[in-house]
């Protein structure tokens, strides 16, 4: 299944190999790998020079107990964007004021570098939106499945957000959990600030409840959501992730 005529953002992914390169490229997929660790960035910075990749780098707070930021400068310098960062007391353990203070010290170096965020917000939205307040630059929520209020906050300070890999799912089945705040951000995201994710192969498979998923599933994936997204705004899907196209430019300052 092609994406068709139409090229798709997805905006944060989880690198696992170059099979599955192989398969974004051919569908044109234009991706952002994230790395949470040292070492993530290592086995992916190989790839830093395809024109069709960006990457983002970020001491996930899952690890926000091993790794000091002030260590991480060359790769917060080399990222694309800086993230996926945050706080999380949901699928964590990591003591909170670790996490805070991890999340505080790389807000302020992608300040200074003049770089946008992409944050990992689980159980601690309403923490995460008041420090983001003195934030300067541009902040994307990853995945957002928080509470209404919450949602309300960031969607006041302009942040972007992305759809998860999940929303059309959810969405058309009308139930679960998650779908009273992904209706609600589904009617109230402006397309100028919306992207698509997969969040990488793992994360497709944990939706589905399989312990995997072959490459090839991640444009089918892209392209649903794409498709679901444009007909909820009432918009073609070229339109849609055109509008994508520029909403990436105006997060990463670059005209």
């Amino acid at each position: 299944m092609s994406t068709g005529d139409y090229a798709i953002i997805d905006i944060h992914a989880h690198f696992c190999s170059e099979k599955e390169l192989e398969i974004r490229r051919n569908h044109s997929i234009c991706t952002c790998f994230s790395s949470g660790t040292p070492g993530e960035w290592e086995s992916i910075k190989q790839f830093r020079k395809r024109e069709e990749l960006m990457f983002s780098f970020g001491i996930h707070p899952w690890y926000a107990d091993r790794y000091e930021a002030g260590d991480c400068g060359d790769y917060l310098r080399e990222c694309d964007m800086v993230g996926e960062i945050g706080m999380d007391s949901v699928w964590c353990r990591v003591p909170l004021a670790i996490q805070q203070k991890r999340f505080e010290k790389q807000l302020q170096i992608a300040a200074d570098l003049g770089k946008p965020v992409i944050l990992h917000t689980k159980g601690q939205e309403s923490r995460i939106a008041e420090i983001l307040r003195d934030f300067p630059g541009r902040a994307c929520v990853h995945w957002y499945s928080g509470g209404r209020k919450e949602f309300e906050k960031f969607l006041d300070m302009d942040c972007f957000f992305t759809l998860g890999p999940d929303i059309a799912e959810v969405c058309r089945n009308r139930r679960g959990e998650k779908f009273g705040i992904y209706r609600l951000m589904m009617k109230e995201i402006p397309a100028e600030r919306m992207f698509v994710e997969t969040d990488g192969i793992p994360a497709v498979a944990w939706i589905r409840g399989t312990e995997d998923v072959k490459p090839e599933e991640l444009p089918v994936v892209l392209k649903k959501n794409m498709e679901f997204a444009a007909a909820v705004k009432k918009m073609k899907a070229q339109e849609l992730a055109k509008q994508m196209q520029r909403n990436l430019l105006m997060m990463l300052n670059r005209s």
